[in-house]
Formats: structure tokens, C-alpha cells, sequence
């Protein structure tokens, strides 16, 4: 995943118009493997007994995604929305996994441990704020934009109301005034 984000991003200088449907693709993908790992996530917590509520992590992971934001040339209180909404279509398909395995709790075997889950979880909100900056760099994002990603983003357990949140939150989101160079052209 990271040499086909960098492969990306490279490319996106040279064809910013022709980017703009491989960003989203690229977008729809990591949107789908981030909602796809909540059942993962979900297994460690029945396994363990843990809440699916982690309010000191989810702050974790919004200052994370703050400070990468900042790296890729976002502005970083424009991308609080989106990662709300990422969180709370998360708890809300964690929630989902939990309530289906009451009567059969032997469905909910996971090989993966929460720590390499969230390692990933945290590579893919990096990637997603990159992918989202470059797409930004050749414009807003588009209804039929959204209409694509849409279609494309597609998760077990994540309902369509999920993800219109996550999709008007990712619309919000900014280039910074002036932004870094971040390595990316």
C-alpha cells in the first residue's frame, strides 16, 4: 500500500486532472480496509472485555491525525470532522460485530493483536489524509465525487448513513494556506 500512495502521489503532479480518479480509488480502498479491520478490532475487545468506547484513544488518534495533516499540507482542524466520522462509523460497526456474536460468541476469533491493529489503523489515516491532500490539490471534491466514492466504499456492517457522514465530512476538508512541501509532487 505505501509504494501504490507514493506511486500516486508522484504521479499526481505531473496529471492532476487524470490523478483525480486514481485518488479516489485509492480513497475508496482505504476507506473499505480501515472499516474492514473493526471487526478485528471488535474480536479483541469481546476477547478481552474492553469498551468499545476509548475516549483517550480516540484523542490519540485525532492529534495524530492533526499533526499529519499538517505534514501533508491539510489544514488540521478541517480534518476533525472526517476523523470523527471515522471513529464513530468504527465504534458503530464494532457495536454491530458485538451485538451479532451475542448467540454465537465463538465467531469472533481474531490471529490479529489490538496494538498491530491500530499500528495499521494508524497507517491508514495517514494514508487517507495524503491521498485526500493530493486529490485536493487538483480541487474541492466534486457531488459526483462523492457519488463515486460511494459507490466504491464498501465495508461489512458500515450502513449508508455511516458512510454520506464520512463522505460530507471528507468535503470539509482544506488544503493549508500556503502549504508545506511535504516531498509529495
Amino acid at each position: 500500500m505505501t509504494i501504490f500512495v507514493s506511486t500516486l502521489c508522484m504521479s499526481g503532479s505531473f496529471f492532476t486532472g487524470a490523478s483525480a480518479p486514481i485518488c479516489l480509488s485509492a480513497l475508496s480502498s482505504l476507506l473499505s480496509e480501515r472499516m474492514a479491520l473493526m471487526r478485528d478490532v471488535a474480536a479483541c475487545k469481546a476477547k478481552y472485555h474492553l469498551p468499545v468506547e476509548d475516549l483517550a484513544r480516540e484523542q490519540k488518534v485525532l492529534s495524530q491525525a492533526q499533526s499529519t495533516a499538517h505534514e501533508v499540507g491539510l489544514e488540521p482542524k478541517s480534518v476533525e470532522p472526517f476523523i470523527s466520522a471515522l471513529m464513530n462509523a468504527g465504534k458503530a460497526i464494532q457495536y454491530r460485530y458485538l451485538a451479532d456474536w451475542l448467540p454465537r460468541p465463538e465467531l469472533f476469533v481474531t490471529l490479529l493483536d489490538l496494538d498491530g491493529i491500530r499500528q495499521r489503523i494508524n497507517e491508514l489515516d495517514k494514508y487517507l489524509l495524503m491521498v485526500i491532500s493530493q486529490r485536493l490539490r487538483a480541487g474541492t471534491l466534486s457531488y459526483t465525487d462523492r457519488a463515486v466514492l460511494a459507490e466504491k466504499t464498501v465495508s461489512p456492517n458500515l450502513t449508508d448513513a455511516e458512510k454520506d457522514n464520512l463522505l460530507d465530512s471528507m468535503r470539509f476538508i482544506q488544503r493549508a494556506p500556503q502549504a508545506p512541501d511535504t516531498g509529495i509532487t
